[in-house]
């Protein structure tokens, strides 16, 4: 049986908490064989609270979205030098394991082994690993602190679509989806309920400046 992934994230941190903080290239170097949905877990994690670490987002949601089209296309998941060797402090990490581990824990109990034989080929491998890329765009997306929930989201999204992946659920995936397709619609809302807003800033603007 597996190692629990809770147990394993927790093991990863603890034994690389250094002052200097550790890389992500070396996170992926020092797990093996789940290594690759390991670290991208590990880099939602920070997000699944609605109120999220500022300035994190759009690194860790670019790192998903290389590493999750790296996937899809079968290469190395490894990590520019400019992303992979970018330090994460010990407060970003213990943040990471304070929030996330109760969280990760009750998505474990949610997957399990149910293999489904479509999971396992090659055509549905690179398909979720394209909708993963895309939750990672979302997820660093330079969004305000209001509406709510805009990187937290596209993170849930991202947790199941690995976690499902990497225990070949053929049942927790579909969660997976239809999370991915609320999100989008959620975002894309919000995205044209902002430019509307911005439109009518303008106007109003132009129109006192014309009077």
């Amino acid at each position: 049986m597996s190692e629990r992934l809770s147990i394993k994230l927790g093991q990863i941190l603890d034994a690389n908490s250094t002052s200097g903080g550790i890389t992500l290239n070396h996170l992926l170097e020092r797990t093996e064989g789940r290594g690759f949905y390991l670290v991208v877990i590990l880099l939602s994690l920070p997000f699944i609270v609605p109120i999220s670490i500022p300035g994190v987002s759009t690194v860790l949601g670019l790192s998903v979205a290389l590493l999750s089209f790296k996937l899809a296309f079968g290469a190395a998941p490894r990590l520019p030098h400019f992303m992979g060797n970018r330090k994460l402090s010990p407060e970003v990490q213990k943040k990471v394991l304070r929030g996330s581990v109760r969280f990760l824990r009750w998505v474990e109990k949610l997957a399990q082994p149910r293999r489904t034989p479509w999971m396992t080929s090659r055509m549905a491998r690179c398909a979720n690993a394209l909708v993963m890329t895309f939750m990672g765009l979302l997820l660093a997306m330079p969004f305000p602190p209001l509406p709510p929930l805009t990187n937290a989201l596209p993170c849930y999204c991202i947790i199941l679509l690995a976690v499902s992946m990497m225990e070949e659920d053929g049942t927790t995936i579909w969660f997976a989806y239809a999370l991915s397709v609320g999100t989008i619609l959620y975002l894309g809302l919000n995205v044209f309920l902002i430019v509307e807003a911005g439109k009518k800033a303008v106007e109003l603007v132009r129109r006192w400046l014309g009077s």
